[in-house]
Order: C-alpha cells, then structure tokens, then sequence
C-alpha cells in the first residue's frame, strides 16, 4: 500500500522534492556565502550594483523625492541611506526559487521557461521591496526594521510559495 497525500504522488517522490529541494538550496547559498566572503566580486557585488542602479532608476520615476546611487552599494534619499547588499539584494528569493523548479520533476525545457519566466518577476518585485525600504527610511525611519524583517521578507517569500505552487500545478495540468 502506497501512501499518498494531496497531490497524489507517493510518498517517496515527495520526499525525494524535499531532498533535492534543501540539497540545491544548501549548494546555492553555500557558494553565495563563499563568494562574498573571498571578495564578492564576481558575484555579489556585481548583482547588488545591479539592484541598486535598478531601484535609482525605478525611484527616478515614482518616488516623491530623489533616490541617488552612492557608491555601488548605497541608496540615499533624503540623506537616509539603504545598504543593497548580501541579503538585501533578493538573491535568496531566486535561490529559494531555483530549488523549487529543480526538486521538481520535470523536462529541461519546463525548467528553462519556469526559470526565465518566474526569476524576472522576483527580481522586478524585489525593485519594489527595496523601493518601499527607501521610501520607509525616508518617511519614518523607525518603521525601516518592520518593513525590512516582516513586511519585505514575508512579501518575498509568500511570492516564492505561490510563484512555485503555480509552477507544479502547471507541470501537473491543473
């Protein structure tokens, strides 16, 4: 007797999602750890420059007020800043990301167009978290840790969840 649960698949290929899913998840952000901590030039800095200059340019035409780059790192508005760096630049979202589409079976090309399609939105929705963090920083700065922790953080990762939930349900016909 096999024992299945809501997706009717049994038991053992779910366990295997879950492994390969943490297997992934721990290979991507160990490599990401190692990188910054040698100098974070091929990858992290490079990356958060990127989401910096995005969010300048995004501030530029919905922010009430000027949104700068200073540096490769640094947001400033209203003489706040916004460190865009490590953590803060989204990465983990698209990790956690990569993992779901990986732990899943599937053919190749599903992965490739679930890669190309779900990574931009969860960058493009990691612009306007950042976005929010400048705007916060700049309208009532105690709010900044509340947004950042709870309301950015849990923002991004419930649109990992559904963008995910998405994926499978499609890869099963639903």
């Amino acid at each position: 007797m096999q024992i299945s649960t809501w997706t009717g698949k049994p038991f053992r290929a779910q366990v295997r999602v879950v492994v390969v899913f943490f297997a992934v998840l721990a290979v991507l952000n160990g490599l990401y750890q190692v990188e910054k901590r040698l100098s974070g030039q091929y990858f992290d800095i490079p990356y958060s420059s990127l989401v910096t200059s995005s969010v300048a340019y995004l501030g530029a035409w919905l922010m009430p007020f000027p949104v700068t780059v200073n540096g490769d790192i640094a947001l400033g508005a209203g003489g706040n800043t916004v460190v865009v760096r490590g953590g803060c630049n989204g990465i983990e979202a698209i990790f956690l990301m990569v993992a779901g589409i990986l732990a899943v079976p599937a053919t190749s090309n599903r992965r490739l167009l679930a890669t190309a399609i779900y990574l931009p939105i969860l960058y493009i929705l990691n612009l306007f978290r950042v976005l929010m963090l400048v705007y916060v920083v700049v309208v009532d700065p105690a709010l900044f840790d509340t947004f950042h922790h709870q309301v950015g953080q849990g923002v991004m990762v419930i649109a990992v969840m559904a963008l995910w939930v998405h994926y499978v349900r499609r890869l099963e016909g639903n």
